[in-house]
C-alpha cells in the first residue's frame, strides 16, 4: 500500500443533528452537522414533521405567488410573435430579391442563339480482321 496517498481517517466521527450528538460512525472528517437523520425522518418516526431548511418553503411559495406561470407564458408567447415576424420580414425580402431578379432579367438583352452545328457523320468502321496464332 503507498503511503500519504489516503485522507485521514477518524473513527469517532460525532454525527450532529440540531446541535446534538446522534451517533458516532468512522469518516473521513472529525464530525458532520446533518439536516435530517432517521431518527428525525417521517419514514422511520411515523410522524409528519415539517423540515424547512434555509426557508425553501417561503422561497417557493413566493416565487409563485406572484404569477410565475403568466409571466412564462407571457413571455413564450412574445418569443412565438417575434420568431413569425422574423419569418413573415425573411420571406417579403425573399419576394423582393426575386422580384428584382425577374425585373433585372427582364431589361437584360438577350444574346441571339448560335447556329447548331450538324451532328457529325459516324465514322466508317475499319473492317475487322482475325488473326490466328
Amino acid at each position: 500500500m503507498k503511503n500519504d496517498i489516503h485522507p485521514r481517517y477518524f473513527n469517532n466521527c460525532k454525527i450532529y443533528h440540531n446541535g446534538q450528538v446522534v451517533m458516532t460512525v468512522g469518516a473521513t472528517v472529525p464530525e458532520m452537522h446533518v439536516e435530517v437523520w432517521s431518527g428525525s425522518h417521517p419514514f422511520f418516526t411515523g410522524k409528519n414533521v415539517f423540515v424547512d431548511s434555509a426557508g425553501r418553503v417561503e422561497k417557493f411559495q413566493k416565487k409563485f405567488a406572484t404569477g410565475y406561470f403568466a409571466q412564462k407564458e407571457k413571455a413564450e408567447a412574445d418569443r412565438k410573435a417575434a420568431i413569425a415576424a422574423a419569418e413573415k420580414k425573411a420571406a417579403e425580402e425573399r419576394a423582393a430579391t426575386k422580384a428584382a431578379r425577374a425585373a433585372a432579367a427582364a431589361t437584360k438583352p438577350k444574346k441571339p442563339k448560335a447556329p447548331e452545328a450538324a451532328p457529325a457523320a459516324p465514322a466508317a468502321e475499319a473492317p475487322a480482321t482475325e488473326e490466328k496464332a
